[in-house]
């Protein structure tokens, strides 16, 4: 099964599992944005967000998406938690103008419908990952979703259901929703307080992850059991999905890219950390940018139609990406269909009217059809073009060297700062960081290590020091080194929570580790 396919396809399935609910009356939004988890205010007309509603003690209550329309809210939830969800929020309007109506319909959900002519359009949304639009009534032009493929796409993206992945018992913090229902920049609401305090204080032991496999390993008979990482519960199986486990990970080997031997009872399985969402792209441009690299990669490997076909379906996604639109072009010169390959060059212009290999390969093709006079006249344009090209980039370089300038003083300023912090505490842990930092940006490698190895031994838990320190010793090609700071320094910020130095030294060290065997 492609489970690609459903990524870049308009297909459409009916939420018959799904229920509605039409929230009215004038105090509709305010009423909502202190009693869910996401900031409805940043909700534009016709679209929907992933939103929670929470107990006093931060244990989730529902979770669905809400939408925004011209006069009333919408929300979309599990049919199981609909009458549920109703009665949760009559309890709390008391002299706000809001009323709840349950919706008897069953919509329909069109996935990628921009590839479509829809004029249905109740909300557009992120469903399961994938871009989705909410309408009323079937599309008879649009072909059924593969639902199987749908699941696959929702387990690898980590997405939840009710009753299935998450419940009552849980706080958002532990699920996926933590990533894609809540905010915790906005005002307060019913049980923010609790799961600010986890958030902020390493946040959940125990979180959704991906696990990849070498591909040959069948451990459905594992499913919901747990199992052991170095002699210890490291985490629980859900779902696999072909070479990837769906897991719930401990914090300390929830590392990107670290390597794990995990244990179900003496069956063994070695693994790598993944991160969930698998398909993280979820914008029309992503999409459009991921099918041109494909279209690219195909066209090396001589499968010229299946190139131009997802080089054509990236212009599809994003009209305005130039970069489908030359290599189409390119393409069609090379097996000598000119006239279509010039058509492409003048859609290219259409988008982008400052294109000078637009004007190059016209004059081009059209030297190939023996229209000189024409070829000539585009490769004067592309000259022309050429020049104003190189005028931008005289401008741009000024602008740079002004900001490198600005930088400059920055620097100076905060080394002031930290040398007048150092002459009171030398074991300032800030202090030393930072000219470590200076140090390190003006290439003075030797005198950001000594800076680092004092911060690391007053503060054995300054974890973004320890991915300095590896920098600084990769800088001087002393990669043993690195290789241990960045050992130490991955158990240090895992323990804490510190997830981006850990990542991004377990990043640093795979490459290092990689490289040596290449060597």
């Amino acid at each position: 099964m492609d489970i690609q396919s459903l990524r870049f396809k308009c297909t459409q399935k009916q939420l018959s599992q799904w229920s509605l609910i039409k929230v009215t009356g004038a105090d509709r939004e305010s009423f909502f944005q202190g009693q869910v988890t996401n900031d409805l205010s940043l909700l534009k007309l016709n679209e929907a967000q992933c939103t929670a509603r929470l107990n006093r003690t931060g244990k989730l209550q529902s979770f669905f998406f809400i939408a925004k329309k011209e006069d009333h809210l919408l929300i979309l939830c599990q049919e199981e938690l609909t009458s549920g969800i109703k009665a949760d929020f009559e309890k709390y309007i008391i002299m706000d103008d809001v009323e709840l109506e349950i919706i008897s319909v069953k919509p329909w959900l069109v996935f990628n419908p921009f590839l479509k002519d829809i004029q249905d359009n109740e909300f557009d949304f992120i469903f399961f990952g994938l871009n989705a639009r909410l309408v009323f009534n079937e599309q008879t032009s649009i072909e059924k979703t593969n639902e199987q493929e749908l699941e696959e796409i929702r387990i690898l993206n980590g997405w939840p259901l009710w009753g299935k992945d998450i419940g009552e018992k849980d706080f958002i913090n532990d699920t996926f929703l933590n990533q894609i229902a809540i905010s915790y920049k906005k005002g307060c609401f019913l049980g923010q307080e609790t799961v600010a305090k986890i958030e902020n204080n390493r946040g959940a032991a125990y979180y959704p992850m991906l696990l990849k496999t070498n591909g040959e390993s069948n451990l459905h008979e594992f499913l919901k059991r747990d199992f052991e990482c170095d002699g210890r519960k490291a985490g629980t199986l859900h779902y696999q999905s072909g070479s990837y486990l769906q897991v719930t990970l401990f914090r300390d080997f929830r590392v990107l890219g670290k390597e794990l031997n995990i244990d179900f009872g003496g069956t063994r399985c070695e693994v790598i950390v993944a991160d969930l969402p698998l398909f993280k792209g979820q914008s029309r441009e992503d999409l459009a940018r991921e099918l041109y690299h494909l279209g690219v990669d195909l066209f090396q490997l001589n499968k010229t139609s299946e190139a131009m076909e997802a080089l054509v379906k990236a212009i599809a996604f994003d009209p305005a990406y130039a970069d489908p639109y030359e290599s189409l072009g390119v393409i069609l010169g090379r097996e000598e269909k000119f006239n279509e390959a010039i058509d492409w060059m003048d859609k290219l212009l259409s988008v982008n009217p400052q294109s000078v290999m637009a004007h190059t390969n016209k004059s081009l093709f059209l030297m190939k059809l023996g229209k000189i006079e024409e070829a000539e006249a585009e490769k004067s344009l592309a000259t022309v073009k050429s020049f104003a090209m190189f005028g931008s980039e005289a401008k741009l370089k000024k602008q740079l060297e002004e900001e490198k300038k600005k930088k400059e003083e920055d620097l100076l300023r905060r080394e002031k700062m930290f040398q007048q912090v150092l002459e009171i505490d030398p074991d300032d842990t800030i202090a030393l960081y930072g000219m470590a930092d200076i140090y390190f940006y003006r290439k003075q490698f030797e005198a950001s290590v000594v800076n680092l190895q004092k911060v690391v031994l007053v503060d054995t838990k300054y974890s973004s020091a320890y991915l300095l320190l590896g920098k600084a010793y990769e800088a001087l090609n002393k990669n043993s080194k690195a290789k241990e700071i960045y050992k130490e320094g991955i158990a240090v910020a895992s323990k804490q929570g510190d997830m981006m130095p850990a990542n991004e030294m377990q990043s640093r060290l795979n490459q290092l580790v990689v490289s040596a065997s290449l060597s």
